[in-house]
């Protein structure tokens, strides 16, 4: 698997764009939403393509606590319980780590396209939107992240 990682200044994807839109209704002027304002009951569409990831206090290390069918379906894998820096994503590792760590640093939203290739041949887009959320408003104890995947012709 290769991969061609480019941060994004904007969102492409409709269904990205209505998660941002959503994130940003919920967290009411603050920095950051927190988990309890996320209600997956409001966002039933965009649950196949989401990631839930829990940020270990003190530590900054990250733990896949829900993946979503579409993510576990093009992953060919369920990372739920496994930690983002033990998953082998290949040559890919550094880019989707890096994606992680600027938005859990920053405390900002985090967009970002990726390529890659499976070992059956098919090439894939992947626009990832990553979202902080934090349960007392200053560090972010959660990481909520929409991936859309397209074929690349």
């Amino acid at each position: 698997m290769s991969c061609t990682p480019r941060a994004r200044p904007t969102i492409d994807s409709p269904r990205l764009q209505a998660l941002y839109a959503y994130w940003n209704d919920r967290r009411a002027g603050r920095d950051m939403p927190a988990r309890s304002d996320i209600d997956p009951i409001d966002i039933p569409r965009l649950l196949p393509n989401l990631l839930l990831i829990d940020v270990e206090p003190g530590t900054a290390r990250m733990k896949v606590r829900v993946a979503g069918t579409t993510v576990v379906e093009m992953y060919g894998s369920d990372y739920t319980g496994r930690y983002l820096d033990e998953i082998d994503f290949g040559d890919r590792r550094a880019a989707v780590l890096f994606d992680y760590n600027a938005c859990l640093e920053s405390r900002q939203p985090y967009a970002a396209e990726h390529s890659f290739w499976t070992d059956r041949g098919i090439t894939y887009r992947i626009e990832r939107l990553i979202l902080p959320l934090s349960d007392d408003g200053e560090t972010v104890s959660q990481l909520i992240a929409g991936l859309e995947f397209d074929t690349v012709k």
